[in-house]
């Protein structure tokens, strides 16, 4: 079996934990908990399988820095490089926000 890689998360996936728990415990207390361990449990595989995301297309998105990955945690999309033996988790964002301008911090 291979080796489980490190997962590490930026400042900013941090804070997106923490807005998700609380915007969703505002209304229900278990549903955000809930919706908590299912990004675990998904980050979790990324340890052991840290190359099952989708690649970010640098033709589609040309301001798209190399090497970001993602994978689907419905409704919510965790981006993520992977970095030697890391798994570093950049964000976590809602699916129908402008996520690739969030990511990248594109200003109009």
């Amino acid at each position: 079996m291979p080796r489980r890689s490190k997962v590490k998360y930026t400042p900013a996936a941090v804070d997106d934990m923490d807005e998700i728990f609380s915007y969703i415990s505002k209304d229900n207390a278990a549903a955000a908990e809930s919706l908590l361990d299912k990004l675990n449990d998904e980050i979790a595989k990324l340890a052991d399988f840290p190359n099952m995301g989708s690649v970010l297309s640098e033709e589609e998105f040309t301001l798209v820095s190399r090497g970001y990955c993602f994978i689907v945690a419905h409704p919510y999309l965790l981006f993520y490089r992977v970095i030697k033996d890391t798994v570093v988790i950049h964000r976590i964002l809602h699916s129908r926000r402008d996520y690739i301008r969030e990511l990248f911090a594109i200003e109009e």
